[in-house]
């Protein structure tokens, strides 16, 4: 596969816009987790506090983590064959890269196969999350981050093997 300069640079491009959008919905979902704990905090030391906050604190932890794990996946930091490339020739080097980054996809894939299926039923279970007065929080929206973030991580894991494939092509 010998991918003209133009297409991996588009990809590359594309990639580095959805990083850029996780990373300012990682900021700004931060950003409303340490306004809501100190709110806990200060509400608490005069009474009670927000009954919801912690529900709320727990999910926004897993979708942040979920964010962190993509933009990882975009860095090439996540667990990877690390071992496989020390000691390796150069011209192997890509081609354990592309192996990696695939069984990383495939993986990923299967795990959002599953994440998908158990937010389905959860969706099918009717559970709430929340009550807030007359607004109810079903459990599924909360359950959505884990799918979504499999998601994200599956499409950078795509993005590495064909920048990998093409990397490998020319050696």
């Amino acid at each position: 596969m010998n991918w003209p300069n133009s297409v991996r640079e588009r990809l590359r491009r594309a990639e580095d816009l959805l990083a850029a959008a996780e990373a300012a919905l990682m900021t700004a979902l931060l950003a409303v987790m340490i306004c809501l704990a100190f709110g806990q905090v200060v509400l608490r030391h005069f009474g009670s506090g927000l009954l919801w906050a912690e529900t709320v604190l727990k999910h926004s932890v897993l979708w942040t983590g979920f964010l962190g794990a993509a933009l990882a996946a975009r860095a090439e930091k996540h667990f990877a064959w690390e071992a496989a490339h020390l000691g390796a020739s150069e011209r192997l080097k890509p081609w354990l890269r592309l192996a990696s980054s695939t069984a990383a996809a495939g993986v990923t894939a299967f795990l959002f196969k599953a994440s998908w299926v158990y937010c389905a039923d959860e969706r099918a279970s009717g559970a709430a999350l929340l009550t807030l007065g007359a607004l109810t929080v079903p459990a599924w929206i909360a359950s959505a981050g884990i799918p979504a973030g499999f998601a994200l991580m599956l499409i950078h894991f795509l993005f590495r093997t064909a920048d990998a494939a093409a990397e490998a092509a020319r050696k």
